[in-house]
Order: structure tokens, then sequence, then C-alpha cells
């Protein structure tokens, strides 16, 4: 196997000092031909007299190449000649270039590849999920199109096949208008090739086969390109210990040091939330100079406490953290939450503190939660150990539904939002720096709470990837769907004019590819994230993505199937047999294939909505129903809802329900909704955004409670 280690070559001058360094051109297709993947013939030269020498050997027609590191886009620089044709051609083209371009510059000879496609493979190791690789359409239009599909690597023939489909221009490959087809096999098992490459060549940290041309009998890679890591910039990671978080989830006892009677401060705040949702286990305040805070006991020191709590936590200012968590560390807790802002957040002083309060932890065999954290909630034990403002509610409704969050205050809103939509939830982490358990170590144990149904993140990063992909894995075996809304991105990339596949491959691409091969649910924004989270929760999920829609409104029923065909979702025609049976229901001038419009006689027989309804979920060519209603008002919107439900009720198949019209004008039927678990939302782009998330996650079969 080549050493690139040894091959590399020297990085040009503006390159050097970087923790990269690109590989030479021969270097790079021996690689590449190692893995099977296959180029023309070529040689690198240095003067034109050798490239008309070469040419020769090579057979003609050749093309003829500027080869140096800082040259990407080599058409546009004028770095590349093509179909050179005999000897007075190359040394015209090579004498050219050798002037071009200032300081040492290889021209490389090669064998003319001709072809009907032009495509990019290409590989990228992410500092965060390793290597990845893509596949996409334009060669040198590569970064104009963008048409580009990413997956973790190495990938299989299955999956480099299933890359090939989900292209744009799909349709090109198979020979569309008359062009011919691409050797499709060819083309899957040089992806193949290149995932491999990257897998086992961690030292790799790009590599562009770009064009690769494809033919009907073949694909030749004209243009291999290789950026290696200098062995210092290989990205080191943490493997997260196994935690076990029962104290942090259910303690059964737990302590707050910095309790304040001051329910403004952050120690006040968080006893009072503790008090007033009803914390059934035993419940300390520790605080020199009172004797009793809102009913507590409470104790001048951590070494007054009179039982070593389950869980203690800190509400200090950031210099009175060290000394709490070693004086509760010789006690003998073994779980705290440490909710002090001023660490790693803050710079290098924070990034000093923060490793001290691991070092005291590890010392004690202690585990933390933040620092810098809005706390941890668990329903199940009435737990609000938070200082979140969304818990002056009086009351905090239970659900299935648990939510890991990166951001304290945004998870506040998002579970008062999910309270908004008649949902509960089950458990809230606000992971906060995440400078001991982190993502993985949450979603792992929830994976097995019989308290959650459903797991929702809100994210910016992930730290440690093993333990997050084995929390995925957990979480699918377990039949839990995972739902992820990713923001934040990093810079497009300190070697994006070094390669087309950094360019292309960003940090949103890459966390998409990976959050979809770990089986989680990922969507665009943070309302979706609420409509999936309820959906999933109360309905089972799309076994497919055809969709039977009935309304009242014709043209209701056009948005609904417009949004349906923007998002993926097939709104199929309804066999004869069933186009009968909704004709016996509707008035003689209604729509009866889907959607159905029932037209305004609803406002007379409100119950042929859920009657439609009903024959929708019978039908095998349909996977869920979205029942579209505009302004209907109670007491008719009563009884649609009245049927709607009795229908949803007797199939274990979706049912949403999307309602333009104002909340005052049905209250009772938007009641009669949530009773039943029915999600019912606003506007027809939401509910087929929500119902497009859902295809083909959660649990089939018998609706769920939540």
């Amino acid at each position: 196997m080549t050493e690139l280690g040894s091959l590399a070559a020297d990085p040009a001058p503006e390159a050097r000092n970087q923790p990269w360094s690109l590989v030479d051109a021969a270097a790079a297709a021996e690689l590449a031909c190692e893995y099977g993947i296959p180029i023309p013939r070529q040689e690198i030269v240095s003067r034109p007299e050798d490239a008309v020498r070469a040419a020769a050997e090579i057979g003609y027609p050749v093309a003829l190449k500027a080869v140096r590191a800082d040259i990407v886009h080599k058409t546009e620089l004028g770095a590349v000649a093509l179909d050179l044709r005999d000897s007075e051609a190359v040394h015209a083209a090579a004498t050219e270039m050798s002037a071009s371009f200032e300081g040492e510059t290889d021209l490389l000879v090669q064998r003319m590849a001709r072809g009907d496609i032009e495509m990019i493979v290409g590989t990228k190791r992410d500092p965060t999920f390793g290597p990845v690789v893509l596949v996409g359409l334009g060669g040198v239009w590569a970064e104009v199109l963008n048409d580009v599909i990413v997956r973790l690597a190495p990938v299989s023939a299955a999956e480099a096949e299933e890359m090939l489909g989900e292209l744009r221009g799909a349709a090109l490959l198979h020979g569309d208008r008359g062009q011919p087809a691409a050797d499709l096999y060819s083309l899957s098992q040089t992806i193949v090739a290149a995932s491999r490459l990257a897998a086992d060549h961690p030292e790799v940290l790009e590599l562009d086969l770009n064009p690769l041309i494809c033919r009907t009998d073949g694909v030749t890679a004209v243009d291999v390109r290789i950026i290696r890591s200098e062995p210092a910039s290989l990205v080191a990671r943490a493997s997260g210990a196994p935690a076990h978080l029962d104290r942090l989830f259910e303690p059964r006892s737990l302590a707050v040091i910095g309790a304040s009677r001051d329910a403004r401060k952050q120690g006040g705040r968080l006893l009072h939330y503790l008090v007033k949702h009803g914390y059934q286990g035993e419940l300390f305040a520790v605080n020199p100079n009172a004797t009793e805070i809102v009913g507590c006991m409470t104790v001048p020191s951590i070494e007054a406490l009179p039982v070593v709590p389950d869980l203690v936590c800190i509400a200090l200012p950031s210099g009175g953290v060290v000394p709490a968590l070693e004086a509760a560390g010789k006690l003998g807790v073994r779980m705290a939450i440490v909710f002090t802002a001023g660490f790693s957040e803050v710079g290098a002083a924070g990034d000093q503190l923060q490793q001290e309060i691991l070092e005291v932890a590890a010392r004690y065999g202690m585990r933390l939660c933040g620092p810098n954290t809005a706390g941890v909630v668990s329903l199940p034990g009435h737990m609000c150990a938070t200082m979140g403002m969304a818990f002056e509610a009086d009351e905090v409704p239970a659900g299935a539904v648990a939510l890991l969050t990166q951001s304290g205050a945004i998870g506040g809103a998002l579970l008062s939002r999910l309270w908004d939509t008649g949902a509960g939830f089950s458990r809230w982490v606000s992971v906060g720096n995440e400078a001991d358990l982190g993502l993985g170590d949450y979603l792992n144990w929830l994976a097995d709470d019989p308290a959650t149904e459903l797991i929702a993140m809100f994210i910016e990063s992930v730290r440690d990837v093993p333990r997050f992909r084995e929390a995925c894995e957990r979480a699918r075996a377990r039949g839990k769907p995972v739902l992820a809304y990713k923001t934040g991105s990093s810079e497009a990339g300190r070697r994006a004019v070094q390669s087309h596949t950094a360019a292309l491959a960003g940090d949103h691409v890459v966390y998409t590819a990976a959050l979809r091969s770990l089986g989680v649910i990922q969507v665009d924004d943070l309302q979706t994230l609420i409509d999936v989270a309820v959906l999933l929760s109360w309905q089972p999920a799309p076994r497919g993505g055809r969709i039977g829609i009935v309304s009242a409104s014709g043209g209701a029923c056009s948005v609904a199937a417009d949004e349906c065909k923007r998002h993926g979702l097939e709104v199929p025609q309804l066999s004869p047999e069933a186009r009968a049976r909704v004709a016996e229901l509707v008035p003689d001038f209604a729509a009866t294939d889907n959607p159905v419009d029932v037209t305004m006689e609803v406002t007379v027989r409100p119950e042929m909505v859920g009657h439609v309804t009903q024959v929708l979920l019978e039908q095998d060519e349909i996977d869920a129903v979205l029942v579209m209603m505009t302004t209907n008002a109670d007491p008719p919107a009563v009884r649609v809802a009245e049927t709607v439900i009795e229908a949803a009720s007797t199939r274990a198949k979706t049912v949403v329900v999307a309602r333009m019209g104002a909340d005052f004008l049905a209250p009772e039927s938007l009641r009669r909704y949530r009773r039943a678990r029915i999600p019912v939302l606003p506007m027809p782009d939401r509910a087929v955004r929500a119902l497009a998330a859902a295809v083909g996650h959660g649990r089939s079969g018998e609706r769920r409670g939540g």
C-alpha cells in the first residue's frame, strides 16, 4: 500500500506552515490505481521537450495540465489544454503554461479521455464525523450545479447506487432524451473504491476525482487530487465512558448548593421551581446564612448534609464551583449539575477553570452535567431542576417527548410551545458545555427510558461521535424516533480553495448525511421540530409517502396537493371502487378523486369529512390522511371532529388536521382533537412538512399515547 507520508510533495510557498500538503500527482495516481480507480495513461514532466516525448509514448490525442498545489480550477486559469494531436501543439501549450505560472510548475501529460457525462467523486475527512464520500454531477461545473449527495464512508455498492439515484440529474445517467447512458456499475464501484481509500487512510484529508468521465462502457478519473494531513493535525476523539444517569433523572435526594430566599437569584429560582412543581425526593438547601428556605431543610455547608444526596445542583459564582465539587466529592456525591457560567464559553481562563472541575470530578468518580446549563427536568419524578422561565407555568404537562438542547433558553421556549399544542414531555436536558456528560450519554439513557417514546434535539455540534452513534443505534433498535434541528455552520473550510470536495461538502451537508445515516430525522426549522415531535408521539408514523387529502374547498385541495409535491409526497389516484364509495357520501358536484373536495355542503352535512376520511384510511394505496379545513366553526366543527376522530380510531394510520381558521372559532373541536391525540396544524405547508419528515420513521401499528 502506498505510504503517503513518504510520497507527499512539498507544499507550495503559500501553503507552507499549514497542517496539510498536496500529494504529488504520481503518488496520488498510484494510490488510486491500488483501489481500482481507473485513470488514463499519464506522465509528469517539467519541460516542454519532455512533454513532447511523453505525448509520443502515450499516444495522441493528449491533454496537458499544469500541476501545483494552488491550482484547482485549471480551466479558468488556463492550466489545461485538451485534445492536442501533434508534437507542435503539445510543445506550444507546454511552453505557454510554463511561462504563465511563476515558480516550479510540473506538467501532466495524459491520454485524452472521452465520454458523455462528467461527474465528481470525492472524499473529505470531516473533523467531527470522519471520512465522508461525495458524488455529484458537473465536472468543471460541479460547484455551479451543486448537485451532490454525501454519505459517511465507507459505502457499499448498494449505497453508492442509492446516492446516484438521489441526484437531481439522475435521469442523465440513464440516457435521458436520447443521450447515451452511463455505466452505472463502473461508476458505483468507483464511488465504493474512493470511500474505502478514505476510510483506510486517515491521513487523506481530501480526495478529488474531478472530472470523472463517464461512458457507456466504463469511467475514467482524468484528475486525481489528494491532500494529506501532517501527523499533528489528525483529530483525536475521546470515547465517553458509560454513564449511569438514574441519579440525574430520578434522584431520591437532591441538594441545592447556593440556595437563596430571593427567587430572582439563580439558586433561589432553582429551589423555587423544585418546590413549586412537587419534587418528591428529599430536598436540601445549602446556604451558610439561612436556617430555612421555602420550607426545605437548610444546612450551612455541604459537609453538614445529613445524607449523601444522589444529586447536587451548584448555583454559585464560578470561583466557588471547584471548592463545592471538592466538598461534594469527599462526601460521596457522584452526580452534579453545574449551572454556573464562565467556563469554556468565555475563552482561555474559562477553559482552565473547566479543566479544574473535570479533574476534581474524575478524582472522586463524579459525573457532571454542564457547566453553563439551564438544568434538567424529569417529570416522572416531578423534578424541575432548572432556572428556565417556562417553569413559571402553574402546570407542566407530562408526555412522551424527551428534549435535548445545546441552548438552555431555546430549550425552555420549545417546551412552552410544545405545551401550547396540548402535548407534553418526559425529560429535558440543557446540556451546557458538555465538559463531561454529552448528547450521546443522555440519548443513550433515554433510549431505554420507559417514559420516553421520542427524542427531539436542538444541536449545534456533536462532540463525541462514537458515543452519539451508539446512542442513535440504540434508540433505533428500541423503535424510538430521534429528531434533530441542527443550527450553526462552520467556516466554508480552510482548504476550500484547494479542493472542489471541501467546497461542496460543507459542515451542514456533512451533518445532514451523518444524521441520515444514523437514522435521525433532521428538520429544517424549529417549528417543524415541534410539529413532528407532536405527530410522532401522538400518531403512528406513515409507512410511506402516499397521502390522501379531504377538504371542503377546491382551493385548499390544490394547495395541499402542491405542498405534497414540493416535499416529495405522492397524492395517488383512488381506485374506481374507492371513488364509487366516496361518490355515495358527497354531493353530485363534488370531486371524488384524491384530493377529495366535499364542497361547502359540509356546513349542512359536516359528518361527510369523517366518512370520507374513513374511506381513504381503508385504501391500501394511502399511507396517511390530511384533513384540510379552512374556516369551520363550532358547533359544526365539533361534528367534523367527532367523525374524523371516529374514523382515525379504526385504522393504525396517520391522520393530521390542517385548519386555517382562527382557533377562537372552534375551541371545542380543537379540544376534542387534542384529547384524541390528532395533531391540528394551522396551515397546510406546516402539516405537509411534518408528514414528509415523519414518513418512514417511528413505530407502525397501534397508536401511541402522549
